[in-house]
């Protein structure tokens, strides 16, 4: 039961992380549409980070009840889309930072492999990529978890 759970969480994960790469594309693609010489800034607000010039559009606004899900700082970061967009379609990673809790934005967590460089690939796993791949399933896994890319 405890891995169906957690098969269960990763595609979800898995699933609003696609979904969220797709709103970005959408609101950078619809940006280019309204000016393409000039496209406007995209920018990607937090629900109860909402900044003044967004919420005086509204004259009914009401403020989340919950904390800012950036922080209680007061001051709200801005973070552009595009950028935001880039972090989420980064596909390699160094080995430091596929150890670390919590894992980058749609990783996973089963297939740390998958997001080390060739080189990283073949230090760490002391082989190339396509004899990995022609290693039965199991000893992918046994060797995943004997250099620490697997819990």
């Amino acid at each position: 039961m405890g891995h169906l759970s957690r098969h269960r969480e990763l595609s979800f994960s898995l699933e609003s992380h696609n979904e969220r790469r797709c709103a970005m594309e959408t609101a950078l693609q619809y940006c280019k549409e309204m000016n393409p010489r000039r496209p406007p800034q995209a920018y990607l607000i937090f629900e109860g980070c909402e900044p003044l010039t967004f919420t005086n559009v509204f004259p009914r606004w009401e403020r989340s009840l919950g904390p800012p899900t950036q922080g209680d700082t007061g001051r709200v970061k801005l973070t552009l889309v595009q950028d935001a967009l880039a972090q989420l379609m980064k596909t390699q990673y160094p080995l430091e930072e596929l150890l670390r809790s919590p894992l980058p934005e749609g990783v996973d967590p089963q297939h740390l492999e998958v997001y080390l460089s060739d080189q990283d690939f073949q230090t760490i796993l002391e082989m190339k990529r396509d004899e990995y791949a022609s290693l039965p399933s199991w000893k992918q896994t046994d060797l995943k978890k004997s250099k620490g890319l697997l819990c």
